[in-house]
Order: structure tokens, then sequence, then C-alpha cells
């Protein structure tokens, strides 16, 4: 192992060229097992996926100041790599201590990416308020916490919604915390609007994830389908929402809910693509066929549950408002 000079150049060329909004796209391998993380849970590209989210970073969050700092690069053989902290101030936005890592492999003779991560200098709370640090797998690990001390409650069938903004971290960077709060207050006060109007309750809301209940199936589908209708018509901030739906034998307490249930109908959440409901089978087996419209059922893996799980995704984008 030594020290990398031309590593180094490597590194402070993407850099400039990340900050200054030219593509950097010419330094990347083009292996399939290109891999890009980051801070957030849900930030795991690989191959293909990495391309896209490059150039939505460097278009959607401009950076107005960037401080390097303590870069280091090393080679052996044919495998390079690079660390560095830096300091980002974005347009409109706030500043951010992060630090980098790269990992290069050479390819045809030039130095090539092959994997970046980077990680917070600071807890999220701090960077991004303590609303906006929370996640879709947090929301449901609050729940569990919540529910250890509730044991003994009333049991009952319900039907759990969960709703999920897709990549939140990038827009909220974007628009800055005080916005970000503000649309987000303003969502969940239309998908409130949404859930009691189908006779449901709003279990819990963290960040930019909610948990809601309802004693139907088909008031939990009708529900979902207004909420993405009201998230498809929003333009200002412009947001992508996923959307799972289960039903199951709940332990319920005041207004806690906790169980398999609730760890399931999380998962299905997580399944989503942006703009989707999906709805497990034991849900959309209860509800009359003829009132909604399933698209072609899909099986999957859950994480954190055996075996494999049918999903069916839930037409709703042609409904009328």
């Amino acid at each position: 192992m030594k020290r990398s000079p031309e590593i180094e150049a490597i590194v402070r060329r993407y850099v400039a060229s990340r900050v200054s909004g030219a593509s950097t796209e010419s330094l990347l391998s083009s292996s399939e097992h290109l891999l890009f993380v980051g801070f957030d849970e849900s930030h795991w590209y690989e191959g293909t996926e990495v391309l896209p989210i490059v150039r939505v970073s460097s278009d959607a969050l401009p950076i107005a100041e960037y401080e390097l700092q303590r870069l280091q690069a090393f080679e052996s053989g044919s495998v390079g790599w690079a660390v560095w902290d830096e300091r980002r101030t974005y347009e409109n936005g706030p500043s951010m201590s992060l630090r980098r890592t790269l990992v290069f492999e050479l390819e045809n003779g030039s130095w090539k990416i092959v994997h970046s991560h980077f990680s917070a200098l600071a807890p999220s709370a701090e960077l991004l308020g303590p609303d906006l640090n929370r996640t879709l797998s947090e929301l449901l690990e609050s729940i569990f916490a919540d529910g250890r001390q509730m044991l003994g409650g009333l049991s009952g069938t319900a039907t759990l919604v969960f709703t999920d903004i897709v990549d939140s971290t990038p827009l909220s960077l974007q628009l800055g915390a005080a916005a970000w709060n503000a649309a987000i207050t303003a969502h969940f006060d239309s998908v409130r609007q949404a859930v009691e109007g189908e006779g449901g309750s709003v279990v819990k809301t963290l960040g930019d994830g909610g948990m809601f209940a309802f004693e139907s199936g088909s008031a939990a589908l009708r529900a979902a389908i207004r909420m993405q209708q009201i998230v498809s018509a929003s333009s200002d901030p412009k947001m992508n929402m996923r959307v799972g739906v289960h039903t199951g034998d709940v332990v319920q307490t005041e207004d806690d809910y906790v169980g398999a249930t609730v760890a399931i109908a999380a998962r299905v959440a997580a399944a989503a693509d942006g703009g989707q409901i999906l709805v497990s089978s034991t849900t959309a087996g209860m509800v009359n066929p003829t009132d909604f419209h399933f698209d072609t059922p899909i099986t999957v893996e859950l994480k954190g549950l055996e075996g494999t799980h049918q999903l069916r995704p839930l037409a709703w984008s042609s409904i009328r408002e």
C-alpha cells in the first residue's frame, strides 16, 4: 500500500465537478457492482441505479459553498481508495459536515469509482431538525418500543395502512428545514382528512411516515386511494409516496397497536414503489372485488419475515376524485 497522488488529484477533480454542477459520470465504473451508499437507510444504489441518483443530486441540490478537509488517498495494485471530510452549504438549504469514502479500481488503465459511501459528522436530528430523521423502520421500532409496555390491551382485527414519502432526504435538503417542516405538516393535515373521512384513525406519524388504522379493509383502501390522489395533485413541493395495507389481529391500548400485523403492514409499504399502493393478499381477499381493481399480483420477500408473500398493487390512478 502506498500514498496515491494520482487518486488524490482525481478526487479533487471529482469534487470540483460536483460543486460546479458538471457531470461526474466519466469517473464512474461501468461495473454492475458499482455501489453508492448514503447515511439514510434507503440510500443504497447499485449498478444502473447509480447514474439517475448522481444526476438528480447534481441538478436538485446545487452547492453554494464547499470545503474539503483531511483528504488522504492510497493505492495497492489495481485497487485504490480515498477518504476526506467536507463541509457543504446548499443553495437555499442547510450546511452539512460529511465524511466521504471512495473506492477505485483500474479499468483500462484509468482509475474508476466502484464504491462511494458518505456519513454525517453530526446526528441527523442536528442536521435536518428533530422531525426529519425518522424513517419507516424507525416508525415501526417506535411502535414496538411503546408496545412492549402495552401488553394486556384490547385485542381485535384491524386494517393498517402505512405511508412513507420516497426520497424525502434530498427533497428536505433542497427546500430547507423550515419549508420542509411546513410541507410535511400540510401533507399530514390532508392525509388526516382522508383517513378520518373513511372512519379511520391516525395511530402515529414520525418524520415523513405514518400509520393509520381502519375497522374495514374497504375503508382503508378508499382512504389509501384518496391519500395518493392528494399527493399526486400536490406540486409545491412535488412528493412521491408509497403505501402498504394489511389486515390482521392486533393488540390495542388507547391509540397504539402492536403485533405481527403491524410488522407485516410496514414491510408491505416498504416493498412499494413511489406512487404505488400495495395490498396484502389477506386484505385484497376481504374486500368486494367489484369495488376495487388490482393489477397483476407480485410475489416478494418481506424483510424479517419468512417465505414469500403475494401482494396486490391497487389500481388507483384512473379513479376520479
